[in-house]
């Protein structure tokens, strides 16, 4: 992306900017045009507030399960429906 592409983002532009951020850190100009773009597309910044929700949601459910404080475990009947699906996957 140019300097200008940058800085005035499309939503779909900003939208895989926001994404990407998941994955790790922003450069300063991507910053930068994320938050330009936020100032007058109020879609986009109500996807980037529900984003910065689900993220925090994962974060806590991943952390309680790492920490065995949860579990969720599967019934024998599901258990041998997701073995056969997997043994016919891998049959193909």
């Amino acid at each position: 992306m140019g300097l200008k592409n940058t800085l005035f983002m499309n939503c779909a532009e900003a939208t895989a900017v926001v994404e990407k951020k998941r994955d790790g850190k922003l450069s300063l100009m991507e910053r930068f045009g994320v938050w330009l773009h936020l100032v007058y597309c109020r879609l986009c910044k109500a996807f980037f507030d529900q984003s910065a929700i689900l993220d925090q949601s994962y974060h806590h459910l991943a952390q309680r399960i790492d920490d065995g404080k949860q579990s969720y475990p599967l019934d024998s009947s599901r258990k041998e429906k997701m073995k056969a699906a997997l043994q016919e996957e891998m049959e193909k």
